[in-house]
């Protein structure tokens, strides 16, 4: 969304033009839980979470050794990461948790090619 504008009411009430820098998806405490991992990894997560919860049990745990959240310590990213695991697997009986599993395998996914997009950025700002 950089390089566009948005209009905005001045302190004098009048109408300004402002540039966006950047622009910024508000995640879910569940998707706060999901790692910041290589996309390869990422993956292989999202695709084993067509069994549901299974992926996203499996990246909590990589919380332990490897990787961050988007939370403040990684252990609460391991403890919601894990509670949602289990939901997705209690909720699988009735459909929604294998469809959120899948949703959440693809956020995984999208989360990492995101980061790395950001590291790349940085590393080369005139990219």
């Amino acid at each position: 969304m950089a390089g566009q504008t948005m209009m905005v009411k001045g302190e004098d009430g009048e109408m300004v033009e402002c540039d966006i820098i950047s622009s910024q998806e508000k995640e879910s405490i569940f998707q706060k839980s999901a790692p910041i991992m290589h996309p390869a990894l990422a993956a292989i997560f999202g695709f084993l979470n067509l069994a549901p919860g299974l992926g996203t049990f499996l990246a909590a745990l990589s919380l332990i050794c490897i990787g961050r959240t988007s939370f403040s310590s990684n252990l609460e990213g391991l403890l919601v990461g894990i509670g949602t695991a289990f939901l997705q697997f209690i909720t699988a009986f009735v459909v929604v948790g294998w469809f959120w599993s899948i949703m959440h395998g693809v956020y995984f996914v999208r989360k990492a090619n995101t980061e790395r997009e950001k590291k790349k950025a940085c590393e080369d700002p005139n990219a």
